[in-house]
């Protein structure tokens, strides 16, 4: 079980991933020796998994295709979904593998170049394997809100109207 300390840390980091060691120390009346001692520690429980940054790739100029795939899997005996998971999540275009309740057992969310690549995806990569037995593929439109993050800008753009 993690300290109270432990989990202040792990809500400021994952709030910014980028705040000095000696801003958190501020903010919890720490020495900053104490918190790099406990980040490093998480980082060794693994815990703390990696620290990430959240872009806005459209805005960067560069676009890419994002699915939410629904899949149903027939359980592997003595591994249950397990192994069909881990193998799915070695493919680079796999940004998240969850087991679900529902009418579908595992929610994947994808990300393609275009949507041949979602595509080639679903077809080369999970359609061939005997234990899935269905897929829903959903393509994402548009963004407003990711890692906690707005993706929308504040202001509300509105046509003219002259009478």
């Amino acid at each position: 079980m993690k300290t109270n300390r432990d989990i202040e840390i792990l809500r400021i980091l994952e709030n910014d991933a980028r705040i000095s060691e000696k801003d958190i120390a501020t903010m919890l009346g720490a020495s900053e020796a104490d918190i790099k001692k406990q980040i490093e520690r998480l980082r060794k429980e693994k815990i703390i998994k990696k620290f990430k940054t959240v872009i806005d790739w459209r805005k960067a100029g560069e676009h890419e295709v994002n699915a939410v795939i629904q899949a149903k899997v027939v359980p592997q005996e003595r591994a249950g979904f397990e192994r069909t998971c881990r193998e799915i999540s070695k493919d680079p275009r796999v940004r998240g593998v969850y087991v679900a309740t529902g009418d579908y057992d595992l929610m994947l969310f994808v990300e393609g170049k275009n949507i041949d690549e979602i595509s080639e995806f679903v077809t080369d990569k999970l359609a061939p394997k005997k234990e899935i037995v269905g897929t829903n593929t959903h393509i994402i439109m548009k963004v407003f809100k990711r890692d906690g993050e707005m993706f929308i800008d504040d202001e509300v753009k509105r046509l003219k109207v002259s009478l």
